[in-house]
Parts: C-alpha cells; sequence; structure tokens
C-alpha cells in the first residue's frame, strides 16, 4: 500500500505520511511480521513528511519509537484503547473487541505525554480514544510547556 499511495501523493506534490500499525506484544513490528525499518524502505527515496504509528497499545508505541525515531524526520502515534486488536479479523467489526479500562483520559494522557518527551512531535487517539482523552492529553502537554499547533 505505502509503495502505491506514497509516489501517487508525491507525485501530485503532496505531503507523504505513513502511518503503521504494530503487533500489540512482543518485539515491536508491523502486524504483517515486517521490522519497522524493513517496512520504511518501501517508501525509500520518497520524501517522508512524517512516519507515524497508529491503532494500537499505548505500550507497544513505546516500545517502537526508539526504532521509529532512528529512522529520521518527523515522528507520531496514536493509539487505541482496546486490550488488543488481534482478535480483529479482516472484514470484521469491533464488536468483538474488548475496551481497557485502565486507560482512562488521564492515564492516556500520561502514556502520550511519555512519546513527546521521548521525541514524538505528533501525538493524537485511534480507537477508543475520544475527546475527553484528547482534552487531557492536551492539558497535561500544555502545563508542560509544549506548544499545541494544528486543528483542534
Amino acid at each position: 500500500e505505502a509503495r502505491a499511495a506514497g509516489p501517487a501523493g508525491a507525485e501530485r506534490g503532496k505531503p507523504v505520511g505513513e502511518s503503521r500499525t504494530l503487533a500489540d506484544h512482543g518485539t515491536p513490528r508491523l502486524r504483517s511480521g515486517e521490522a519497522i525499518a524493513a517496512a520504511a524502505g518501501a517508501l525509500a527515496g520518497l520524501p517522508v513528511a512524517a512516519r507515524l504509528i497508529n491503532c494500537c497499545r499505548p505500550e507497544a508505541i513505546a516500545a517502537a519509537l526508539p526504532e521509529l525515531i532512528a529512522l529520521g524526520g518527523p515522528v507520531g502515534a496514536y493509539a487505541n484503547g482496546f486490550t488488543s486488536i488481534e482478535a480483529l479479523k479482516h472484514g470484521g467489526t469491533v464488536e468483538v473487541l474488548h475496551a481497557r479500562h485502565d486507560l482512562d483520559p488521564d492515564a492516556y494522557a500520561g502514556q502520550a505525554v511519555d512519546w513527546v518527551e521521548a521525541g514524538a512531535g505528533i501525538v493524537g487517539g485511534c480507537c477508543e480514544v475520544g475527546p475527553a482523552h484528547i482534552a487531557a492529553l492536551r492539558d497535561r502537554l500544555e502545563q508542560a510547556g509544549y506548544e499545541i499547533s494544528g486543528a483542534a
């Protein structure tokens, strides 16, 4: 997908960002099994505006950020609030998933601020992370002295 979408965006003068989801447990890897650096190679030669990790557990993001940061350029992350999405099969729906009860807005904000402190410049939320989570994240970042930019 990256090899198709990346060049299409670049040919049209659009910034190319890549965002990939990770396995929920174990060594940081894409859900399809590839290492992060190997998957990033799919866009070699293209000007990548940002590299992101999305729709996985916050803990998976924390484990993967050093490798993502080592690739260079802006990085970011937006986690989901599920216990795991491993049960979600192609064509399935989120009814088979379970929300985490330990990831209230304050807990999520704490994890996301840790990502920023580690070097992420783009943070947000995915499934089961709602407006209250994002408001708490914004408040924590502002209290820590970070400048908030972009659309709210």
